[in-house]
């Protein structure tokens, strides 16, 4: 069995045991983890109340058995379980994205692409399972955790995207300097989504603010993220970013991702194709190759950044409307402005 302790306060969080060896393919783990702690300070006491019992803590935590290939788990608390679905083999690898024809324009309602699975069938599954009470602890736990990784995948742009191309997998990138901090060096375009603008942006901002010290654990960045996340978003932001549906955050992202300054795809005819020649990416065809230079950074940083924060504060909405019978809007954060 592998021990993960997920303390949500952040100087717990930093010492958690943490054995996920697998590369995450959505937001990195930073980014995920960045998500998952803003939604947890948002939710109302009634809510880390249900969390308590659903990870049983009074017990010391919730066992719980691994999915697949994965080996048994113990369970205390909710943020690191984010990165659960990113695990190999993942459990439901078609949910972390949604795969559309070339000559979509835009996303227009809650089902996926030829009534198959996607992040919004995900989404709902998951939710629908930590509503029920009838289900189990560890169940509801699974599914909770999965909520959170799935509101992560559904705002970064190339996760709304097009399947030949692996949502920006096959497009090759030439950076020019580099992300920020030691993130490696990203060799494709949904690389660079994932965590080079992060790092370019919201974590090297953190690195440059006055308190930081190098000796901090190699989390404790994503909690200083989130600082400045929620102290700058007063309440009446947060409840106008908490409006809607996921299928509409996912359209969100997907018009990010036909932008022509993203570099992803290229508008010919009715269609955003692969290149200028060719329509769709076949294996072992030439790939398309990108440069990414400063400009770029600059001017996808603050849109990723964005769509982190915007990810965190609806979570936090979702969950709250499954787990607090009383709750209707967020409510005032003890470091928010009203």
């Amino acid at each position: 069995m592998r021990i993960f302790n997920f303390i949500s306060a952040a100087c717990l969080l930093v010492t958690a045991i943490f054995g996920f060896t697998a590369p995450a393919h959505a937001w990195g783990k930073f980014g995920h983890l960045t998500v998952c702690d803003l939604a947890y300070r948002n939710f109302t006491d009634a809510t880390r109340k249900e969390l308590r019992t659903l990870f049983e803590i009074d017990k010391g935590g919730i066992d719980v058995k691994g999915q697949g290939k994965l080996p048994d788990r113990h369970y205390t608390s909710f943020n690191l379980g984010c990165l659960e679905e990113d695990e190999m083999p993942r459990p439901h690898p078609d949910d972390h994205f949604i795969n559309v024809e070339r000559s979509t324009k835009s996303i227009v309602d809650g089902n996926c692409p030829a009534n198959g699975e996607c992040v919004l069938s995900g989404i709902r599954r998951d939710l629908n399972i930590l509503k029920d009470t009838s289900k189990s602890n560890q169940e509801r736990v699974f599914a909770l955790m999965a909520v959170g990784h799935w509101l992560g995948d559904i705002h970064q742009p190339l996760h709304v995207s097009f399947a030949d191309d692996r949502g920006g997998n096959s497009i090759v990138v030439e950076l020019q300097g580099k992300c920020g901090g030691t993130s490696p060096k990203p060799d494709n375009l949904h690389a660079v989504w994932d965590n080079c603008l992060l790092e370019a942006g919201l974590f090297e901002q953190v690195r440059q603010r006055a308190d930081f010290k190098k000796t901090w654990g190699k989390r404790t960045i994503t909690y200083r993220a989130v600082d400045s996340l929620q102290a700058n978003t007063t309440l009446t932001d947060e409840k106008s970013i908490v409006g809607g549906d996921p299928w509409q955050w996912a359209n969100e992202s997907f018009q990010i991702t036909l932008r022509p300054d993203v570099n992803y795809c290229i508008e010919v005819g009715d269609n955003c194709q692969y290149s200028q020649d060719r329509l769709t990416y076949k294996q072992g065809d030439p790939k398309r190759s990108v440069d990414i230079g400063k400009d770029y950074r600059n001017a996808f940083a603050d849109i990723a950044q964005e769509r982190v924060r915007l990810a965190g504060f609806r979570l936090a909405h979702l969950i709250n409307q499954a787990l607090d019978p009383n709750y209707t809007d967020p409510i005032q954060n003890s470091t928010q402005q009203p």
